[in-house]
């Protein structure tokens, strides 16, 4: 991409800034738990507002749900997306979910700004589509009449939702994305798969964050028992800031096949979930990447490493608006 290309990306960024910090206020001051704010077009990769439903332009079945907190995307979440979106067998249509909680089960609330987090999730989203658009334009002609149609359709290259959610738990945010209503985000019912690293699905199974539910586990029944799944990232390396036991590949697929043998049937988790919850290669690309290391590096100056760890987009929004040395309200930033 070139530098007058970016800059003419980043303008239009920032004029989306007011509309942003708007759809952040209503959907604040509104009962909804969860909406669509943009969706970004894979044939143009430009992001176009939402003031209906996202499931207009197709009907998904199978929803991808990437779910963090954008402080800033990083390339580890695009390792992350791809790896789900090109080896899956799931149903077609997809779509993708970029979905930013305004709650957080872990952490207290950032001071980064919520209306920046929004823009770094569409130029996110602008960077990703544009991969996967050129993916498939360089991959080899579709040779079946199915593969025709599929192409014909669009249905290789999801579109891209940015949306907010209020509830901090995976159970909770499927929910309010399956009964939001006025109007209905995704009325085709599609199934639910979150994308997350490792470390996330061992605190996702952990008993302790589920303590009105006896046994703690059951809480997932709404979850698993609707048919949604999880796509979890095996964390190449040991170098991850938030690494759980340092678990080496080799552990981290075994406690998936232990899920399988009963290992949390005690705690309420069913052996046939187990075959919901799988687990994705995402390249030595994404090894010790990490919000934290990035953020530290804008605060320096170090825009290489930036450049490095983020999608152009990213890198270019971070460097162009100073974020993580001040947030667009004077408050230092973590």
């Amino acid at each position: 991409m070139d530098t007058a290309e970016m800059s003419s990306r980043l303008s239009n960024t920032r004029a989306l800034l007011p509309s942003l910090e708007s759809a952040l206020k209503s959907f604040a001051s509104s009962s909804s738990r969860f909406r669509v704010i943009r969706t970004v077009k894979p044939s143009s990769s430009s992001s176009v507002p939402t003031s209906s439903s996202p499931a207009d332009s197709s009907h998904p079945k199978t929803l991808f749900i990437l779910d963090s907190s954008f402080n800033p995307p990083s390339i580890a979440h695009k390792a992350l997306a791809l790896a789900a979106l090109r080896n899956t067998q799931e149903p077609r249509p997809h779509r993708l979910v970029l979905l930013f909680s305004t709650h957080n089960a872990d952490k207290s609330p950032s001071p980064a700004s919520f209306e920046h987090r929004l823009a770094l999730m569409t130029v996110f989203a602008e960077d990703l589509a544009h991969g996967l658009s050129q993916s498939a334009s360089s991959s080899s002609q579709p040779t079946s009449r199915q593969q025709q149609q599929e192409q014909q359709e669009g249905e290789a290259i999801p579109e891209i939702d940015v949306a907010l959610t209020k509830t901090p738990y995976y159970v909770d945010k499927s929910i309010a994305i399956r009964e939001e209503a006025s109007p209905v985000p995704y009325p085709s019912h599609p199934t639910h798969i979150h994308l997350i690293g490792y470390d996330t699905l061992v605190r996702f199974l952990a008993p302790k964050y589920y303590p009105d539910s006896d046994p703690p586990l059951s809480a997932l029944a709404p979850y698993f028992g609707a048919g949604h799944k999880v796509v979890a990232a095996l964390r190449p390396g040991s170098t991850s800031v938030n690494q759980v036991d340092g678990d080496s590949e080799e552990e981290q697929r075994e406690y998936v096949e232990g899920l399988k043998r009963g290992s949390l049937e005690k705690e309420g988790f069913k052996r046939e979930w187990a075959e919901r919850v799988r687990l994705v290669e995402v390249g030595e690309e994404a090894a010790g990447v990490s919000s934290t290391r990035i953020r530290k590096a804008a605060q320096k100056g170090e825009w290489k490493v930036l450049e490095e760890n983020c999608t152009p987009g990213v890198a270019g929004w971070v460097r162009e608006m100073a974020l993580y040395g001040e947030d667009a309200r004077g408050s230092k930033m973590a």
